[in-house]
């Protein structure tokens, strides 16, 4: 690759696109926590996504691709590389063929607004969840039992030879918070998702009853953290069990590290009390996850990605 400090420059001759530099990633983080990344680029279009990972990969330039910046933990030390805010979004209602297609930087949020101003159903279970289409793919976001994975028509990704291909569900390995997508260095393009007609006032009232269990567990909105830190636990069986009750039988209540301190609303959710910083989350999950090992047995998994400076997607 070429020196990193030139590598703004050339990049901006080869694609026109402007790379910020030195960018605190606390302001594109729900945690409000991390460094400074040396190079950072939001994109609007998939075509400039495109753009954007082909050049960084032709470079050999260390680069990793972020939704909304939540579910993410990124290190106190920042990130020696390129950046790429994936806020392409679009939504194409295809409601003959049975359902949407939107692209990778939609927020769940318009997904849903979208799907029921269509009179379309099935996907009020992601109804709270924060975040991108993408970023839900990628993890197989879901609450209440359910998971996007379930709707997953097909997904269109890049490759790391640069193609565009689809894939459909039995290639994605949808699981418990996991697609296969996390094994690889595949870019999330666009996902189809089925949906079929339903009645606007039962979609509504879904929708209604989703919020209203996500307000009464959850922290506020404002309040910085990641979501929940840490995995249920799935026994052998299929049985699951909540990472929060865990934490709670294990004393978590009242933990804290630094600013970084347990909810004491809910046990499976670190938040952020003005100061945090990586380490204090890191050390802090570390301690929940060995008191939990020690009075029940279980290793719990973090659900939270931590991305540190080093981390690259070429």
């Amino acid at each position: 690759m070429k020196e990193l400090q030139e590598f703004g420059q050339i990049f901006f001759q080869e694609t026109g696109l402007a790379l910020l530099s030195r960018v605190p990633l606390s302001s594109y983080s729900s945690f409000r926590i991390g460094g400074p990344a040396d190079y950072f680029l939001e994109v609007h279009q998939l075509s400039d996504l495109i753009l954007a990972v082909q050049t960084a990969r032709k470079h050999r330039c260390p680069f990793y691709v972020i939704g909304g910046g939540y579910n993410l933990l990124f290190d106190d030390a920042g990130y020696r590389g390129l950046i790429i805010r994936n806020s392409a979004a679009g939504l194409e209602i295809r409601s003959e063929q049975g359902y949407l297609e939107a692209a990778s930087g939609t927020h769940l949020s318009a997904l849903i607004t979208q799907a029921l101003a269509a009179g379309l159903a099935g996907l009020e279970f992601l109804a709270g969840i924060p975040g991108t289409v993408g970023g839900a793919v990628y993890g197989n976001a879901g609450a209440f039992g359910r998971a996007i994975g379930e709707r997953v028509v097909g997904v269109t990704v890049l490759t790391a030879d640069g193609r565009e291909q689809t894939l459909g569900p039995a290639e994605l390995c949808f699981d418990y918070r996991y697609s296969s997508l996390k094994k690889d260095h595949k870019i999330i393009l666009k996902a189809s998702l089925a949906v079929e007609p339903g009645s606007s006032k039962e979609i509504i009232k879904k929708i209604e009853e989703y919020l209203e269990q996500r307000a009464s567990k959850h922290p506020p909105g404002e309040t910085p953290c990641a979501g929940s830190y840490f995995k249920n636990i799935v026994l052998p069986g299929g049985r699951k069990i909540p990472a929060g009750q865990l934490l709670e039988q294990a004393g978590a209540r009242g933990m804290r590290v630094g600013q970084a301190a347990v909810y004491p609303g809910h046990c499976n959710f670190i938040i952020n009390l003005g100061q945090a910083r990586a380490r204090d989350v890191l050390i802090l999950a570390a301690e929940l996850k060995e008191k939990v090992w020690q009075t029940s047995g279980l290793a719990l998994e973090e659900e939270v990605i931590f991305v540190p400076e080093d981390a690259s997607m070429l």
